[in-house]
């Protein structure tokens, strides 16, 4: 996922226009997926939000979540399930969610600091743990369906949040039914064990970790998303220890060698929140910066796309 590419072939949708018996009302952003949009029943007063994806590819991997639902089998305030589903006109598949406050989180990171975004991923950890015990597990992990709310909190549109049984994980698992977006995130089968089990689901949060740390994958050389200044500026800022502690925690988190990886969503949040508060910053509140490096360690230049020494990205994130 080296940038946002939108498949110029697809005709733009545009107000007005029907999907089922939903209209759309006005657009809210664009995310890797495709475009999320305001949407009016066309029955009634009722609004929600539909996610409308840029590539019919993955109209398999979406039809087969919607196939897995079960409605609304867990009921939180920052999770949200499928309402709808079904196909444009040119077979792009779309999915319609329940209207929610609050905006994408790839579109929140445009002044975002670096503490606000591990924060972040430490809520994902927290939501998926609550999720495993309603007997839940995310069978894939789209960015396109992580929102931020108004409280700065973590939101998460359910449409890969399936039953962890057996038989649910295996046809999650159907060879290829992976939404594009997602396929980033998903740990190869040879190194995952169980698909949606507790390696695949640390191995995907650390990947998460590793975009919105300096706002792109390993191994992509320019960042794809957000604005990656205020954070970088912190992560500069920071001592070297401090540095050294979340390039081997990322490190860990998206290790090719399961054995390597936390145990779990439990390990790996608990080892978010330790770094946290380790570098002076609260993980329960979206305020104050992170701890600053020493006078001796004043701070360099922006680091680059490439490895500079000796503030530099994330090891785990050079290409």
């Amino acid at each position: 996922m080296s940038a946002i590419d939108f498949d110029p072939t697809n005709p733009a949708l545009v107000a007005g226009e029907r999907l089922g018996v939903w209209r759309l009302q006005r657009p809210e952003a664009h995310v890797p997926s495709g475009a999320w949009w305001r949407v009016s029943h066309g029955l009634g007063a009722q609004t929600a939000l539909v996610l409308v994806y840029e590539r019919s590819s993955d109209a398999g991997a979406v039809l087969l979540r919607m196939a897995q639902g079960e409605g609304q089998p867990w009921t939180h305030p920052d999770v949200a399930w499928p309402m709808d589903s079904g196909l444009t006109a040119d077979g792009r598949p779309y999915v319609v969610m329940p209207a929610m406050e609050g905006e994408p989180l790839l579109q929140a990171l445009q002044s975002t600091s670096l503490r606000r975004r591990l924060d972040w991923a430490l809520q994902l950890c927290e939501l998926l743990l609550l999720a495993r015990a309603k007997g839940l597990a995310l069978l894939e992990l789209d960015p396109s369906l992580l929102w931020v709310g108004p409280q700065q909190q973590l939101r998460l549109h359910a449409l890969a949040l399936v039953r962890s049984d057996a038989q649910s994980l295996r046809l999650g698992a159907l060879e290829g039914q992976v939404s594009h977006a997602a396929q980033p995130f998903s740990c190869p089968v040879s190194l995952q064990g169980v698909p949606g089990g507790a390696q695949a689901q640390v191995y995907a949060v650390g990947m998460l970790m590793c975009l919105l740390v300096n706002g792109r994958l390993p191994h992509e050389e320019a960042a794809s998303v957000g604005n990656t200044v205020e954070a970088l500026t912190q992560w500069i800022s920071l001592s070297s220890a401090a540095r050294a502690a979340l390039d081997a925690l990322l490190h860990r988190a998206v290790s090719q060698d399961p054995a390597k990886r936390p145990a779990d969503l439990d390990e790996l949040g608990q080892a978010i929140e330790t770094w946290l508060e380790q570098t002076g910053a609260a993980a329960a509140t979206g305020a104050g910066g992170l701890a600053p490096a020493g006078v001796a360690e004043a701070a360099a230049p922006l680091p680059q796309s490439g490895p500079v020494e000796p503030a530099k990205p994330p090891a785990a994130l050079a290409s």
